[in-house]
């Protein structure tokens, strides 16, 4: 695939990802809001969506950022939108962590604050690896 090509493919995933962001910000606002009133044992329609939003944004960040296609893209290019696509996963499992976080608070709550603390070194990391970087016109 041409860069091109790529840049325009890239133009509908930032727009895909807004529409990813807004549906787990949706998901997080229901799950806060019920915080007060215990939750039922069962919640299989909120699951569900729960469910079909992280699959679609995991394998899109992960697919983003080290995709073989994706590689003839700068690594500059596409940082933000496949952290972006990696937050939104990471909103949703938030949202997930305050849905059933009565069952089991402690174990949930670290491993959501741990995949969250990963995901901002990594995010940094690059960050700061790619500034850095010389630019070659033929690497």
């Amino acid at each position: 695939m041409t860069p091109e090509y790529l840049q325009k493919q890239l133009e509908i995933w930032k727009r895909a990802l807004l529409v990813g962001l807004g549906a787990s910000v949706t998901l997080l606002a229901t799950a806060i809001a019920d915080i007060p009133d215990s939750p039922p044992p069962h919640f299989p329609g909120w699951f569900a969506v729960w469910f079909m939003l992280q699959l679609a944004t995991t394998p899109a960040g992960f697919a983003l950022l080290v995709g073989k296609s994706w590689r003839a893209l700068a690594l500059s290019d596409r940082l933000n939108t496949a952290f972006g696509y990696l937050g939104v996963a990471w909103i949703t499992l938030l949202a997930f962590g305050f849905k059933a976080g009565s069952s089991a608070p402690g174990a949930l709550s670290l491993l959501v604050i741990g995949l969250g603390v990963v995901l901002a070194m990594g995010y940094v990391r690059l960050r700061r690896t790619r500034a850095n970087a010389p630019e070659e016109m033929f690497p």
